[in-house]
């Protein structure tokens, strides 16, 4: 890894925009218009990331362990979250997140590859095409450095 493109990422940064737009060009929000997230890359090489969909209403059991299984799904169906180490590829202008745990079975162990533009404060990281809820989609996420 780069040590100057590197350092470029270490620190915090909270989610502006989730967009996914399919092959015919229709541009969807995963997340909606509003959603969180923060996203932390550390100089040793870890990161973790969490995405959410605001607005979901508690469990109706009042037990987070007991949900029914329409509330079980609409919360995995919110959520995204991953962490592990990560790599920059200056040259090809990659990011890739070398998954250890995720939420999504599927990704645990394998790598996650984001096309990233470093804009001073802006880092906007872009998926390559990818089969996410049934539809191969391109995802964009831009983030914001916090303080």
């Amino acid at each position: 890894m780069s040590p100057h493109v590197a350092s470029q990422f270490v620190g915090t940064w909270q989610l502006i925009s989730y967009s996914a737009v399919t092959p015919d060009g229709a541009t969807t929000y995963p997340f909606g218009l509003s959603p969180q997230g923060r996203l932390t890359y550390e100089a040793n090489g870890r990161m973790a990331v969490q995405l959410a969909r605001p607005g979901q209403s508690p469990f109706a059991s009042g037990d987070p362990r007991v949900p029914t299984d329409a509330e079980a799904r609409a919360a995995y169906d919110r959520y995204l979250a991953y962490y592990g180490t990560y790599t920059v590829d200056p040259d090809k202008g990659i990011v890739v997140h070398h998954l250890e745990v995720s939420l999504t079975p599927d990704w645990a162990g394998g790598d996650q590859v984001r096309h990233f533009v470093l804009e001073g404060d802006r880092l906007t990281l872009t998926t390559p095409p990818t089969l996410f809820g049934g539809v191969e989609r391109v995802t964009t996420l831009v983030w914001e450095r916090l303080p």
